[in-house]
């Protein structure tokens, strides 16, 4: 219980600095994050999930040894931080300044270099879930290979490994997959990519399905691949609509055409099978 409560505390002081320094860089360029820029509830969201996403994390390799939540965070914001601190400095201009049509100043700020700090502290949520499914994917792939650490029976996700039911495996799996259907969503929302009430409830079918599909192989099946491979859609998906400059909608895309990018683990999902096949390697726990 002592090392419970002091893996807490720590993991939320890693929370509470990543969330400095990330303001940090943002106030140094001049975005307005600062507390008396904001009203309360933007407050709240921002420096709260800039505080869990650093923490929880932290939590889960304190907890259970993973990494890969870790990784997750360390790459997309590293990303982020490092674009900001790269020359040249964001700039912010007026339109005025760049249409030559338009004389008088408008009072609507065009920035450019920069906004990357911006971009990642606006979907933080996103990357979190990435965080969160990363560590289940390598909890379970641990603890049932016999080729890497195992993160240990006293874990906190020790129960997924335990799951050996059909319904248990699809509980975890509709869980991960509601779990990516709000934060993918929430994001496509936040860019008016749905036009109609259909095309909101199609993305929510989806939205399970890309992630549900590839936990319950992983959960049920023992195949390992599938869910890292949906995961790095979903989150490449966000990170191309959020920082690469373009007519198109990559995040539009996979949310509308779900199905393509679920077909892509399956595809993995039966290579991994053969090529175990192959080995001798594949018994999916004798549930197949």
């Amino acid at each position: 219980m002592r090392r419970a409560a002091l893996h807490a505390v720590l993991a939320l002081l890693i929370g509470i600095v990543h969330a400095a320094v990330v303001v940090g860089v943002a106030l140094r360029y001049g975005y307005d994050y600062g507390p008396g820029s904001l009203a309360p509830s933007a407050l709240a969201w921002r420096y709260g999930g800039l505080v869990l996403l650093g923490a929880v994390p932290a939590w889960l390799a304190f907890e259970d040894r993973l990494a890969s939540p870790l990784f997750v965070v360390a790459v997309i914001g590293g990303y982020a931080v490092g674009m900001e601190l790269a020359p040249p400095d964001p700039t912010f201009v007026d339109v005025a300044d760049i249409e030559p049509g338009i004389d008088e100043p408008t009072g609507h700020t065009v920035v450019e270099d920069g906004l990357y700090i911006v971009k990642y502290v606006g979907a933080w949520y996103v990357w979190l879930v990435g965080a969160v499914l990363a560590g289940v994917w390598e909890h379970v792939a641990r603890a049932r290979s016999g080729r890497v650490p195992d993160p240990g029976g006293w874990s906190r996700l020790s129960w997924i490994t335990r799951t050996t039911t059909r319904e248990g495996a699809l509980r975890v799996a509709l869980a991960a997959g509601g779990l990516h259907a709000v934060a993918s969503l929430g994001y496509a929302a936040g860019w008016g990519i749905f036009g109609s009430p259909l095309l909101l409830v199609w993305g929510a079918v989806g939205g399970v399905a890309l992630l549900a599909v590839p936990t319950y192989l992983l959960v049920r099946f023992g195949l390992v691949w599938p869910l890292p491979v949906a995961i790095v859609l979903f989150l490449n998906s966000v990170h191309t609509q959020a920082y690469v400059a373009g007519p198109s909608d990559p995040h539009a895309l996979y949310v509308g055409a779900w199905f393509f990018f679920l077909g892509l683990p399956l595809l993995v999902a039966a290579g991994e099978v053969a090529a175990r096949k192959f080995l001798g390697t594949f018994d999916a726990y004798n549930r197949i």
